[in-house]
């Protein structure tokens, strides 16, 4: 048994029990699916093509708030950002950033930036955190090292929303030189699990 086992099935059992009882994912239940165009404008290199090359990117953003409060009640707001074909093996590269002091959520009425709380390591062995700053008109997307200045590296702006479009997002997976650290893709995956098995 590693260490990360007993972590691992309390959260599971805790998410799983959360979404039974609710009949709906336990964190960001309701969200708006939308177009997204991502353009890519580097200000420094990070060992990853999509933050290293410029370039414009379509995808699909969904945004939603962390417990599902009506406006305009604090929560915890984010996005998940899917790109096509830049994941591993040709598939989808999927991200995900909420509001939050770095590594700590916090209401997205107390922070103009937004975070993905747990780092990605890129294709040079490089910890980067990516975050956001949310205007009228989509996101700037950021980088940092883990103590290190924000810095942008893309512009995301949101198209139409997408009628019933419901996707289940991976972002465990990453990119073959933009990967999810191990502790994030255990929690992430073990909750997922007990999400689903919760709906079932």
């Amino acid at each position: 048994m590693d260490l990360l086992t007993l972590p691992r099935v309390a959260f599971a059992t805790t998410l799983g029990v959360g979404t039974a009882l609710r009949g709906a994912r336990v964190f960001h239940p309701h969200g708006v699916t939308r177009t997204a165009t991502l353009t890519v404008s580097p200000t420094r290199t990070w060992g990853a093509r999509l933050l290293d090359e410029p370039g414009s990117h379509e995808g699909l953003a969904r945004l939603s708030r962390a417990v599902g409060l009506p406006q305009p009640l604090p929560d915890v707001d984010g996005f998940a950002l899917r790109l096509p074909g830049l994941g591993l093996h040709g598939g989808p590269l999927d991200l995900l950033v909420n509001s939050a002091w770095r590594y700590a959520f916090v209401p997205s009425l107390l922070t103009p930036t937004w975070s993905a709380v747990l780092p990605h390591r890129t294709g040079t062995g490089r910890l980067v955190l990516l975050g956001a700053r949310p205007h009228e008109d989509g996101f700037t997307l950021l980088a940092a090292e883990p103590l290190g200045a924000w810095q942008p590296w893309a512009e995301l702006a949101l198209g139409a929303p997408l009628e019933g479009e419901k996707i289940r997002f991976e972002p465990t997976l990453g990119a073959a030189d933009l990967k999810p650290v191990a502790l994030f893709r255990s929690l992430r995956a073990w909750s997922y699990e007990a999400s689903s098995a919760g709906r079932d």
